[in-house]
């Protein structure tokens, strides 16, 4: 874990957008020094001034992280990493049979192959130093499975369930690897860029609770649920009684959001953009 983070350097991938930009931020306001990673370099070079106007110091690196080369890359020009956070997702909100043979790959590299091979690479010099953080922004879809993105679900499932052993596995080196599980973001993010609001009894988060998770991740807590109090007792709940649980997210208007979310992404579809990315 880190419990000063001042003058250490983390690197964030899917930094250029959404929440990445909020959590870019944030760090810089807590005097790290940034290596920020996205496919969108034009992007990343005004968030890069944005931090440093904050007085972090910023390399930039254009990257596809579902590329092994470029994760190769990205992590020679990143150097000694103190904090590493798997940030960049990508979600195909429509139904299985619908879902191309890309848009599955492209989920799995980039939510669940990609987070492990960076965190494999950054590990033995983490180690090494006896110091270190690597966090995951993971989602509520890690958590409890919802209709209409099932390949999404299944991704942040595994980063979840890779994260747990991975904690403890780290446990007494003074390296620590935690969980930031956000539900419905406000404002930007995959959530946001769909003009769907979620049902009013369960609000939404702001992508700075979000960096607030991540924070707490990199200073030693090993899971941040980031959501407003009513879909806690619900998670506990589906634990208990699946069926039932269902039947009170469709009466609570989660399923008729989901499928307006469905229907956006199809529309996007149509229009050939397959799938938000961060």
């Amino acid at each position: 874990m880190l419990d000063d983070l001042r003058g250490r350097t983390a690197l964030i991938t899917g930094a250029s957008r959404g929440i990445g930009v909020t959590l870019a931020k944030r760090l810089a306001t807590e005097g790290m020094h940034l290596v920020l990673s996205a496919r969108d370099e034009a992007k990343l070079e005004g968030v890069r001034a944005e931090c440093e106007a904050l007085g972090a110091r910023v390399v930039v690196v254009a990257c596809d992280v579902q590329s092994a080369t470029d994760r190769a890359r990205l992590l020679e020009r990143a150097g000694e990493v103190d904090a590493l956070v798997n940030n960049a997702g990508v979600e195909v909100t429509v139904r299985v049979t619908d879902q191309t043979d890309d848009d599955v790959r492209g989920q799995i590299e980039t939510n669940l192959v990609a987070p492990i091979e960076l965190t494999r690479r950054v590990l033995p010099g983490m180690l090494a130093r006896g110091r270190g953080a690597i966090a995951m922004i993971s989602s509520m879809s890690g958590k409890s499975a919802t209709p209409y993105n099932s390949i999404y679900a299944a991704t942040k499932f595994g980063l979840n369930g890779f994260t747990s052993s991975l904690t403890m596995e780290l446990e007494g080196t003074g390296v620590h690897a935690g969980v930031v599980c956000p539900s419905f973001i406000s404002g930007s993010g995959m959530w946001a860029s769909t003009g769907v609001r979620a049902p009013a009894m369960l609000r939404e988060v702001s992508p700075e609770q979000v960096a607030a998770g991540l924070v707490a991740v990199l200073r030693g807590s090993s899971e941040e649920l980031v959501t407003p109090g009513p879909i806690r007792p619900l998670l506990a709940f589906r634990e208990l009684a699946p069926s039932l649980a269902s039947s009170i997210m469709k009466r609570m208007g989660i399923l008729e959001v989901l499928e307006q979310r469905a229907a956006v992404a199809g529309r996007e579809r149509e229009a050939h953009e397959p799938g938000a990315r961060r």
